[in-house]
C-alpha cells in the first residue's frame, strides 16, 4: 500500500483527508485488545513514541513538543475516524507530556470536551504518576489539515534536524523528556510504516 511508504514530513492534507477512515478498532500498540469506538493510544503514549523517533531531552522543549504532537497527530489522522473515543497517557511529571498530549486532544476533539484523569502508570516493574485524556473525535479533518500547515511553515525535515544537532550536544541530557530512559533510536528516515507497525526504526 502507497500511504504507508510515504514519509511523515511529505504526507499532505490531501492524503490524509482523501483516507476517511472507518470505525474499526484502532490500538497504537500492537496486539492491543479494543473494539471500534476507540482510538487507544495508551497506555504511556509519549514513552512509546519515543521509540520511533530520536527525541532528545536537551532539545528545545518546543522541539520536543512539536515532535510528539506531529508523531501522535499523525497516528490519529491516519487511522482513526471521528466518532471514536481518543485515549492518550503520559507520565504527570514531565514537562513535555501534558503540553504534547493536550495539543494532540484539544487538536482532534472539541477542547471543552477533553477530560482528565490522574492514574497511575507501570513501567519497569514500577509505578509513576500520570494522566490519561479521553475524548470524542471530533475534528480528524481539521487535524489533517494542521498537520500540513506545520509541514509548509516547519518541514519535518527542518525539525529532525534541530533533534539530532541537540542529541549530538555532549550537553544534552540522556533522559527522556517523560522520565523513563528513552528507547528511541537514531533513524535516517521515519516512515508512516515504522510508526503504524508499533514504532520501530527503518534503517
Amino acid at each position: 500500500m502507497q500511504l504507508v511508504h510515504c514519509l511523515v514530513a511529505a504526507c499532505s492534507v490531501a492524503l490524509l483527508s482523501s483516507l476517511q477512515p472507518n470505525a474499526e478498532a484502532v490500538a497504537l500498540r500492537p496486539n492491543k485488545v479494543t473494539d471500534d469506538s476507540v482510538c487507544d493510544l495508551a497506555h504511556d503514549t509519549i514513552g512509546f513514541l519515543g521509540g520511533s523517533m530520536l527525541i532528545p531531552a536537551g532539545a528545545s522543549q518546543s522541539d520536543q513538543v512539536d515532535a510528539y504532537f506531529r508523531l501522535a497527530s499523525t497516528f490519529v489522522a491516519l487511522k482513526c475516524a471521528d466518532g471514536q473515543l481518543l485515549i492518550v497517557q503520559g507520565m504527570s511529571g514531565s514537562s513535555i507530556a501534558p503540553v504534547a498530549l493536550r495539543n494532540v486532544a484539544s487538536s482532534a476533539c472539541a477542547a471543552a470536551t477533553v477530560a482528565r484523569t490522574e492514574i497511575t502508570v507501570p513501567l519497569g516493574g514500577r509505578a509513576f504518576p500520570g494522566f490519561e485524556l479521553r475524548c470524542v473525535i471530533s475534528k480528524r479533518d481539521e487535524l489533517a489539515a494542521k498537520l500540513s500547515q506545520l509541514e509548509q511553515a516547519d518541514p519535518m525535515s527542518a525539525l529532525k534536524a534541530r533533534l539530532q544537532a541537540a542529541a549530538r550536544d555532549p550537553a544534552a541530557g540522556t533522559a527522556s523528556s517523560s522520565g523513563v530512559t528513552s528507547e528511541a533510536k537514531d533513524c535516517d528516515k521515519v516512515t508512516l510504516a515504522s510508526l503504524l507497525q508499533g514504532g520501530a526504526c527503518k534503517k
